[in-house]
């Protein structure tokens, strides 16, 4: 791209006020002042993870998009989600951590605008990422899963002894208000189903998904392992994992308070994990299982969470565009995803 391109960050506004340790944004930075604040926090071996991403860190090893565009020619400004807006005279704009409405892209579509970092708002629920890996062809890389809504028909399938009550959409084991998800016992959760249908207001859903347990041979034989693997998608549409390494979290889980209570947290159920990086060049269906994921013809980073039982087929448990694992290396040989994901060609 000829000349200067402005290029504006759109951050969430949470993730925004995290990283400048700020409590509340609602202002627009130039970028005389986005450098000044780049200087500041890649110094601080304190930030938070937002503050990686925009800013780097160099403790960290972490340049950060601010400094990643910037070499690029591109003047960078920093706007909060809240107050983002079709009117603001620039030339592209990152929304890797914020979420854009459909009708405001398709305006600056219009209007010739770059976008980097855009997925449809519609797949943040989990019900919709479902429905698009079985309309792939990945139906098998599923947990066995219900979704109910307020009138349905509380009755599970048989099957699992145990399932997992969540909502459509959050992430890190909650729910977007902050409610927990659980883990239930088939008996208790078929008796209590219709009091948490009753319950629920008239347009939402829970989802009862089969808990799914592990023997990982790599992991101790840990009975709860969720891989945690950094995905990169291009406007091209090409898809694939940013390299062969991941983060994994390894849970023992307390089944003996599961059999005596009956429904857990999920937290209080897994406990608190192992983290270590593992290595998936050895998963036989792993081809396969990427084919199927639901990806958009868009230059978006995702993480996405997957569970492998002994039977070797992973099974899908959900996509994050707002993710706190981009700004590690799993793989020495490559550079942060953030970094990677900045520095391809404006």
């Amino acid at each position: 791209m000829n000349g200067s391109p402005a290029l504006c960050i759109v951050v969430r506004d949470d993730m925004l006020s995290a990283a400048l340790a700020s409590k509340k944004i609602r202002r627009l930075f130039g970028p005389q002042e986005t450098q000044k604040l780049r200087t500041e926090r890649y110094h601080d071996r304190e930030t938070p993870y937002p503050a990686w991403y925009l800013f780097g860190c160099k403790s960290r090893h972490v340049e950060g998009l601010v400094a990643s565009y910037t070499s690029q020619g591109a003047a960078v400004y920093l706007c909060p989600e809240s107050i983002f807006c079709a009117a603001l005279p620039v030339d592209i704009i990152d929304v890797q951590f914020a979420t854009l409405p459909d009708d405001l892209f398709k305006k600056l579509s219009q209007r010739n605008k770059t976008i980097f970092g855009y997925l449809p708002a519609e797949y943040s629920s989990k019900t919709v990422q479902a429905a698009a890996l079985k309309k792939r062809g990945g139906e098998r890389f599923l947990p066995l899963q219900c979704f109910f809504g307020r009138r349905d028909t509380p009755q599970l399938p048989k099957g699992p002894r145990y399932w997992i009550v969540k909502t459509p959409t959050g992430s890190a084991g909650k729910s977007s208000n902050g409610v927990p998800y659980s883990v239930w016992t088939a008996e208790k959760l078929q008796e209590s189903l219709p009091s948490l249908l009753k319950s629920l207001p008239e347009s939402e859903k829970i989802i009862c998904s089969e808990f799914i347990a592990t023997s990982d041979p790599y992991a101790g034989f840990a009975d709860h392992v969720v891989h945690k693997m950094p995905f990169l998608s291009t406007s091209a549409g090409g898809a694939g994992p940013y390299g062969l390494h991941c983060q994994r979290l390894i849970h023992n889980c307390n089944w003996d308070a599961l059999q005596k209570k009956q429904v857990l947290p999920l937290g209080e159920f897994i406990g608190q994990p192992e983290i270590m990086t593992g290595y998936i060049g050895r998963i036989k269906l792993l081809p396969e299982f990427i084919r199927a994921l639901p990806f958009c013809r868009s230059r978006v980073i995702l993480s996405v969470d997957f569970i492998i039982p002994p039977d070797g087929f992973p099974r899908y448990l959900e996509s994050n565009k707002l993710a706190a694992t981009f700004a590690d290396s799993f793989d020495p040989s490559l550079p942060p995803l953030i970094d990677f994901y900045a520095r391809l060609p404006l």
